[in-house]
């Protein structure tokens, strides 16, 4: 049986980086991952162009359960963040506060974060799923399928959550950390669009527009987002709508009706829309709105009196959301109250850590949820010794 004093499983964005930061340390680190590359989450963030951290980093951009979130960030901040990748040879730019590689490729991440734990001695074993974990008197049995055994003295489960599965997203790991004991909460998908009743949607796909939207349970308001909010054929998509996905798919799981309020003009106020109608009509609507729009609006037959209330408040009720497979996250997971904020080390298992997105912390957009993988891999390399 191949031993090793730490194996971590999981070659991610938490993975990797534990297993740098490590073998900077001279221990002596297997990294198993069930995929045949390392980082195929990582290499599809920002759409390729790897938003790793961001200048505005506050627990309020992350749900869960914020106090733990806290002590993390308190640990690990967007400087630490920076200083630590250009250790690695990653040096960044950023845009409004957002910091991407220099390249602006997420695979430069990848390459150079593979060759900082190479160059360090951190060995690899890809095509490896886990199967099964024994905790011992000493440490830990880790069984992958085919019967292959490995036997470490510290255990780091780095294996991500659920989401996007097309890119290995299988949720194994809360089954790894359920056999271990711990619990995890309900998993929703984070960061992707709605569905949404009505049959204009398939007319709009393709519409992209700035404007406001607000979520709604039942008839309380949740929370608000601005930006270019994007229609596709069965829904809802975009930055915007992304940050309130989490809420949706938590509010619709409880049997609640979900609605957003698209407002399409935030900087005016319906009388200043109703003077614009006024002077120019109806049938100039294009100098407003997209074509297309134009189109759904006229066909719902609202008067030149009624569309501007119907443009600042355009209600949308959301069906469900565009599932874990179309998620860049997954919201939810193991119970943070089960994991010491100090050391990433489990509360009920000895010599067990704990990483990223397979504990209940998401971030909305922005690099927020990579951030929380560099540092709750930093508190755990920091503090084995």
């Amino acid at each position: 049986m191949e031993y090793h004093e730490i194996i971590i499983v999981g070659a991610g964005a938490s993975g990797l980086m534990c297993g740098y930061l490590l073998g900077k340390k001279k221990k002596d680190v297997l990294i198993i991952d069930k995929n045949s590359i390392p980082g195929r989450k990582l290499l599809a963030t920002g759409n390729g162009r790897c938003n790793f951290t961001n200048r505005q980093m506050t627990p309020e951009c992350y749900f869960g359960e914020i106090g733990f979130v806290t002590e993390i960030l308190q640990r690990f901040g967007t400087e630490k963040a920076l200083a630590l990748f250009e250790e690695i040879g990653i040096y960044h730019r950023e845009r409004e506060g957002y910091c991407y590689p220099y390249s602006g490729q997420a695979a430069s991440v990848v390459e150079l974060m593979m060759a900082a734990c190479r160059e360090k001695g951190v060995l690899f074993s890809f095509d490896t799923k886990v199967a099964k974990i024994v905790h011992k008197t000493e440490g830990y049995e880790v069984i992958a399928k085919n019967n292959i055994r490995y036997q470490c003295k510290k255990l780091i489960l780095a294996t991500g959550g659920k989401a996007c599965e097309s890119l290995g997203g299988d949720g194994s790991g809360y089954k790894l950390c359920r056999s271990l004991g711990h619990h995890v909460t309900e998993i929703y998908p984070g960061l992707t669009g709605l569905k949404a009743a009505g049959n204009e949607w398939k007319q709009l796909a393709g519409v992209r527009m700035q404007g406001q939207i607000t979520l709604y349970s039942e008839e309380k308001q949740l929370r608000s987002e601005w930006g270019e909010i994007q229609l596709v054929k069965d829904g809802i998509s975009g930055i915007p709508v992304f940050q309130l996905c989490r809420l949706a798919a938590e509010e619709l799981a409880k049997g609640r009706e979900v609605n957003c309020v698209l407002d399409f003009f935030p900087k005016l106020s319906e009388k200043e829309l109703a003077q614009w109608l006024s002077l120019h009509g109806t049938e100039k609507l294009e100098g407003l709105l997209n074509k297309k729009w134009v189109n759904v609006l006229l066909k719902k037959g609202k008067t030149k009196e009624q569309l501007p209330g119907y443009l600042k408040h355009y209600k949308i009720r959301i069906m469900d959301t565009f599932g874990l497979e179309r998620a860049q996250v997954t919201a939810g997971g193991v119970v943070t109250g089960e994991v010491c904020p100090d050391t990433m080390e489990s509360i009920l298992r000895k010599d067990l850590y704990l990483l990223g997105e397979l504990l209940d912390a998401d971030g909305i957009c922005g690099g927020y949820n990579l951030h929380f993988a560099w540092a709750t891999a930093y508190i755990c390399s920091s503090a084995i010794e």
